[in-house]
């Protein structure tokens, strides 16, 4: 297992150090939506143009959350998922202006954690990432949620 250095629960509240969320393949528009609604003390964002250039950001293991976009860069957001899995891996959100029942559904049964429809509305996309964060930071420290919703305890060296 990667040894992650994990905001604790009282980081939060954005007294303490900034949660990175990595912003991938997002064009000037949307980014700047993005950026606008998570500009917050407690959020650092980060920027990735492309899924491959995203895969190495994230394999150093110190962002829980990242936001991707399914609609640039063909079908790599799929690759991304595919290679990002495993107890400690970050949680994958992803975007679409055009999200329907089946991306919604091959979305979650690839590994994302959730999709959000675009345009961004601000409370959903606020709460999305914050419980993104949650999630992660639990499994991280002992906790794996599995895809049925059921947890099992993991020890933690």
């Amino acid at each position: 297992m990667i040894e992650r250095n994990v905001p604790s629960a009282g980081e939060e509240t954005g007294t303490a150090a900034a949660i990175p969320v990595l912003l991938i393949g997002f064009g000037n528009g949307p980014c700047r939506r993005l950026r606008s609604i998570l500009m917050a003390p407690q959020w650092e964002i980060r920027e990735a143009p492309t899924c491959g250039q995203a895969a190495g950001m994230l394999a150093g293991g110190h962002v829980g959350v990242a936001i991707c976009d399914t609609e640039s860069g063909g079908d790599q957001w799929r690759s991304l998922l595919a290679e990002l899995q495993g107890a400690d891996a970050p949680n994958l959100i992803f975007t679409s202006r055009l999200a329907d029942e089946r991306l919604w559904a091959e979305v979650l049964n690839l590994g994302g954690y959730d999709l959000l429809v675009q345009p961004f509305d601000r409370t959903e996309v606020l709460r999305v990432t914050h419980m993104a964060w949650v999630a992660w930071r639990e499994r991280c420290q002992g906790l794996i949620a599995r895809p049925e919703g059921a947890l099992q305890m993991r020890a933690v060296s």
